[in-house]
């Protein structure tokens, strides 16, 4: 996977991000609709904080999410609602773990918008339907996979659920991943087979638990 050759925007702004809080828009609601309780307007320590998380990784979410398949004006948007999630859930990010807690918000907000993306862009259903539509039930089916799915995954670490993540969904190889996350490779490496193992074992207690009932 060849790196994005775009330049960061020369805009990139706390103070709207900031204001972005007070009013957020439509796909900034989305964006973080399960990520928290509504932001409320930060105390001064707070504030600095977020400020330091911005300053530190903005460069690295907006290069996070353009090489995950957005284009640069996407990106841009997407980088703000990353920093509007931070706001809102700053409590709950941990001294040494705000890198990765920007990633894996990044990582979701990526998925979101290019789904977005490719509903705009699909062409309009014509004439017959074809006659392999998937039954009612195959979908059922697909809708529970893909709820178990997200389940697991939020109940990861960030930094396990990001490598993951980028590894097993996009494609990434423990080199891109180290270079992406700023990491050792073989720190990537170890991180992505914890993950692996956390995944598999998380997975595993849930189907005995299902097969219990």
């Amino acid at each position: 996977m060849k790196p994005v050759e775009s330049s960061l925007p020369q805009d990139a702004s706390f103070g709207e991000t900031v204001q972005g809080l007070a009013a957020p828009s439509d796909s900034a609601d989305e964006a973080d609709q399960d990520e928290g309780p509504t932001a409320r307007p930060l105390a001064g320590a707070d504030q600095k904080r977020l400020r330091a998380i911005f300053d530190a990784h903005y460069d690295f979410a907006w290069r996070l999410l353009r090489r995950l398949g957005l284009d640069g004006a996407t990106a841009d948007d997407g980088a703000q609602q990353v920093f509007m999630v931070a706001a809102k859930r700053l409590s709950d990010i941990d001294e040494g773990k705000e890198r990765a807690f920007v990633a894996g918000t990044a990582v979701r907000i990526a998925s979101r918008l290019r789904k977005e993306r490719a509903r705009r862009d699909a062409p309009p259903v014509t004439g017959r339907e074809p006659s392999d539509k998937p039954s009612p039930e195959d979908l059922l089916d697909k809708k529970k996979q893909r709820e178990l799915l997200d389940s697991l995954l939020a109940e990861m670490e960030d930094d396990l659920r990001v490598v993951l993540v980028l590894a097993e969904m996009d494609g990434y190889g423990k080199r891109e991943l180290a270079s992406l996350l700023g990491i050792p490779e073989g720190t990537a490496a170890s991180r992505l087979r914890r993950a692996r193992e956390d995944f598999q074992e998380r997975l595993a207690r849930r189907l005995a638990r299902g097969r219990a009932k």
